[in-house]
């Protein structure tokens, strides 16, 4: 239930506080005089985006709280969720700061705009004229049947089934569109890397080739080259350098008993001699190792001549880089190879998604169906209520071709006003009255099976008088009965059925105009309702009109 409503610096409001208690509270006032502001600052309060253009003074901020009494609505859950301090006292507020920055608080906690609505929606319902509109709208219609047929958490649970399907599938869908593109590049990634392949490279190839193309083409003339070292050194019959330095160190050797150093100098042409000797060894073995081989070195030039063309073909600067296209290619085509298992994958994703999501949509739909008998027989009664004695209206549930965000079923409300006349769609055959009073059934319907505590009316009786402005008022007691509601109006039928009165008015100062509100004792309140049936002139008869409607005579 809300308690109160302070208003500070919107729209007209200079600075307002109203006092609610339960029951039926009506608010009046000439046209224009701000009522409907007072419910503009609610819904801003509730969630509604605002900006500066809220602002009276747009030199200060605005700010509006509202204090609401939630004992009994079990919202322990909705807090500890959010990591909020629970109070069955609920203090709500919202600011608006000068330049359009918008604030939200519940218990003194800031909050997003998102857990401010989803709190909202479990204390207020507010319904104003425009609302009507709504009442042609297919999800609106749906969303009436399932708020009748308590199905708000199955509901919620469908839409986070729905998502997921939907996330899954766009996830599909990605990945196939992905394989179809990687399949026009798959073939020539498999010739690239089958030619790679098929050439065996080898990490440092191309440079040993170089190497041996070097050496196979000058390899007569190295192989003469180390023949005449070789000769130089140790193979020439005369003369050779091994035979010399054996010479010199027998010379040396004959001198060592007369000088002692010689002993030392021909030691030291030994060392020399076994020096020379692997010197010729490793001369003769390179020598003899080398083959002149026109065949190796074609083969070579080959080898080389494909290693330089792939090089060119495929952008590389050298063997290194081939190997690794080579890699790259190879590890493509396993991701491409891998890819067909990620769809398959994806796709049984896609389909348990679809069918936990139909299993909850059938669940849905089926309950829908259930509640749809109760809550025709229901509307048909509110409706003969408010003066429609031949209304008649019924619901009808279509299976659509594809799953929607509120399942698979299509909801359309059908209304006859006249007895025989055939039933079609409200916004086909409901006159503007008709509908207001079609949407205080349905909101009458709503609210006896819902738990919410505050219910507004916002100038919803548009197209109602006489008689049926008695009914409807009727109807909006019997609705306070079981909610706190709040009701703006013209029509004095409703404001007379009141418990507390509050009246609406303009105060002119300082060049500016701004927004007030009183509330009304019972003498008050008869005047007003007095001037609500015959205008600024009072007459006798209109206050004795005042004071039977007051005391329920002419219901």
């Amino acid at each position: 239930m809300l308690q109160y409503l302070q208003i500070e610096n919107y729209a007209l409001i200079r600075s307002l506080r109203i006092d609610f208690d339960a029951g039926f509270t009506v608010i009046t006032g000439e046209t224009g005089a701000g009522k409907s502001i007072i419910i503009g600052a609610l819904s801003m309060l509730l969630g509604k985006r605002a900006d500066t253009t809220v602002l009276y003074d747009k030199n200060r901020k605005c700010f509006v709280e509202g204090v609401f009494d939630a004992g009994g609505l079990h919202l322990q859950e909705f807090f500890e969720a959010n990591d909020l301090d629970y109070d069955e006292s609920i203090t709500i507020r919202r600011e608006v700061n000068e330049k359009g920055k918008s604030r939200a608080f519940i218990n003194d906690t800031p909050v997003t705009l998102n857990v401010l609505k989803e709190l909202a929606e479990k204390l207020v319902d507010i319904h104003s004229q425009h609302n009507n509109l709504l009442v042609n709208n297919e999800d609106f219609q749906i969303s009436l049947l399932d708020q009748f047929a308590h199905n708000t958490a199955l509901l919620n649970q469908y839409k986070t089934s729905y998502n997921a399907y939907k996330k899954a599938a766009q996830s599909l869908q990605q990945l196939e569109e992905q394989q179809r593109q990687h399949e026009q590049e798959r073939s020539y990634l498999e010739y690239v890397f089958q030619e790679l392949e098929n050439a065996k490279l080898i990490a440092g190839e191309q440079e040993n080739l170089e190497q041996q193309i070097s050496l196979l083409s000058n390899a007569e003339s190295i192989k003469s080259k180390l023949y005449e070292s070789n000769l130089i050194l140790a193979e020439a019959e005369e003369h050779n350098i091994i035979q010399q330095l054996q010479i010199a160190k027998d010379n040396c050797l004959y001198f060592n008993n007369i000088d002692s150093e010689m002993t030392e100098i021909a030691q030291r042409i030994e060392s020399c001699l076994i020096e020379i000797k692997d010197i010729s060894e490793d001369i003769s073995r390179k020598e003899n190792n080398i083959e002149v081989n026109p065949q190796e070195l074609s083969r070579c030039e080959e080898r080389l001549d494909l290693l330089m063309n792939l090089q060119h073909k495929h952008h590389a600067n050298n063997n290194e880089e081939l190997l690794e296209i080579f890699a790259d290619t190879d590890s493509k085509l396993q991701a491409m190879s891998d890819e067909g298992e990620t769809v398959e994958k994806q796709r049984k994703l896609c389909i348990d998604a679809f069918n936990q999501m139909m299993d909850i949509a059938q669940e849905l739909s089926r309950k829908r169906q259930q509640a749809v008998a109760a809550f025709k027989a229901e509307m048909i009664s509110k409706i003969r209520l408010l003066g429609m004695e031949h209304g008649n209206f019924d619901i009808e549930v279509s299976r659509m071709e594809n799953a929607g965000i509120n399942g698979i079923d299509r909801v359309c409300f059908l209304f006859s006003a006249n007895k025989g006349s055939e039933m079609n769609e409200i916004g086909k055959t409901a006159s503007g009255g008709e509908i207001s009073r079609l949407m205080l059934a349905i909101k009458s319907v709503i609210n006896d099976s819902s738990l919410l505590p505050t219910v507004v009316f916002d100038e919803i009786d548009t197209g109602i008088s006489g008689e049926v402005a008695s009914k409807v008022a009727t109807m909006m007691r019997e609705i306070s009965k079981k909610h706190q509601l709040l009701v703006i109006t013209h029509l004095p039928q409703i404001a007379a059925q009141g418990n507390k009165h509050y009246f609406v008015y303009k105060e002119f100062s300082e060049d500016k105009t701004h927004t007030q509100i009183r509330s009304l004792n019972a003498d008050e309140s008869i005047r007003e309702i007095a001037g609500m049936i015959s205008g600024d002139h009072i007459s006798e008869a209109a206050l004795n009109t005042a004071k039977e409607l007051k005391n329920n005579i002419l219901l």
